[in-house]
């Protein structure tokens, strides 16, 4: 493994660790702090919008920036979105915090690329094993990151001053990595034609398919989850135990899929993501016991695991290198604009609808996108019969 991979996966521990506690907690003080309780996932709305807007446009900041500096930007906007979510408890100000997760989605747009800036700094037969270390980094966050932040919940007089204050701390902490590290050059001799959806073929589609509603369903219950453990009278730091379990769930099983998907291929592996993250769902609509919580969102991580590492794979295959860095952007963005939208109404859905609901919802999708592949994978193979 390379040099810069081992440290990419360090600098995505330090990230993930500090998101871990806006995953546990940003919901119940955005429900405290909103004027109104279906405004509660209303700052992630802002975290996940300014992610999806600044990834349509990385190609060309990293194309003229390079990774170093983008990645080192996008860590200080880590450091003062942790300061000002602090700011915003400490002055009861839901305003503010809704500022503090703009800030952090813009440390989350940089980091997405973590994964990209290693299977470019490897040959193409280790790319996945890259992605895979790089998203490794995960692993130890889910183990520390909850714990983090609920250790420090009352670290002060004022509840989550703590804990926001840890997440400064740990994307503080990546600067120097990420000032030191060894990156592969990403300039402006690169060329990012223009977007065509021709360029589009099935397995592109499918690829971005699989990142954006792996996303997109795992965040929906993932949002609800905190709340709905709160209306059925947990204390946070049970929905923080249940975000790690989650999180080990998202990340653990990158020690052996990046194996899989050589073995199996990619497609196959994230089409079995859909199968695993439609089980945790089901699992999840057979109560509401702190075990089930733990269980169920367990396996939806573990699903999305499948569906993204397969999905990114995918797109990380592709020969062209200006193609590839114009899809990988506009998949990023596609995928960070359907969990925008996702964090907006996730707070909606569940004062209005409730935790089933929101499950059935999921299923729903799921279901939807299984057949979508499926049907894909039949007219591909019709296809491939005519011509031949």
């Amino acid at each position: 493994m390379s040099y810069a991979a081992i440290i990419l996966g360090l600098c995505q521990f330090l990230f993930m660790s500090a998101i871990a506690v806006g995953i546990a907690f940003n919901a119940l003080v955005g429900k405290a702090l909103a004027p109104s309780p279906a405004l509660a996932t209303f700052p992630l709305f802002f975290m996940m919008g300014s992610t999806a807007v600044l990834t349509l446009s990385m190609p060309r900041i990293l194309a003229a920036a390079g990774y170093r500096k983008t990645f080192i930007a996008g860590a200080i906007m880590g450091v003062m979105g942790g300061l000002l979510a602090v700011l915003a408890n400490l002055h009861h100000s839901f305003v503010l915090f809704c500022l503090a997760g703009l800030l952090m989605g813009l440390y989350q747009a940089s980091a997405m690329y973590y994964r990209f800036a290693a299977a470019d700094a490897v040959s193409a037969e280790h790319k996945s094993a890259a992605i895979a270390w790089v998203l490794n980094g995960g692993i130890l966050a889910a183990l520390m990151g909850p714990l983090i932040g609920s250790h420090s919940l009352h670290f002060f007089s004022v509840d989550y001053v703590g804990s926001y204050s840890a997440t400064a701390l740990l994307a503080f902490i990546a600067l120097p990595l990420l000032l030191f590290v060894p990156l592969p050059s990403r300039n402006a001799a690169v060329s990012l034609p223009k977007f065509s959806f021709r360029v589009i073929n099935f397995n592109a589609f499918s690829a971005m398919l699989f990142c954006t509603s792996g996303y997109a369903m795992m965040g929906m219950v993932m949002l609800a989850s905190p709340l709905a453990m709160s209306g059925c009278g947990y204390h946070p730091q049970d929905a923080a135990s249940v975000i790690q379990w989650h999180l080990l769930g998202m990340f653990a099983p990158s020690l052996v899929t990046g194996k899989l998907i050589g073995r199996f291929g990619a497609q196959r592996i994230a089409l079995t993501g859909v199968v695993v993250l439609l089980l945790g769902c089901a699992v999840a609509l057979f109560g509401t016991h702190l075990t089930i919580f733990h269980l169920s969102l367990l396996i939806v991580g573990v699903g999305w695991n499948f569906m993204y590492m397969g999905g990114s794979t995918s797109l990380t295959q592709i020969a062209d290198i200006g193609l590839r860095s114009r899809l990988q952007s506009i998949n990023e963005f596609v995928t960070f604009a359907c969990i925008t939208i996702i964090s907006g109404l996730t707070g909606w859905l569940y004062e209005s609808l409730g935790w089933q609901v929101i499950l059935y919802i999921a299923v729903t999708l799921l279901l939807a996108v299984i057949a979508s592949i499926l049907i894909g994978q039949y007219r591909q193979s019709i296809s491939a019969g005519n011509i031949s």
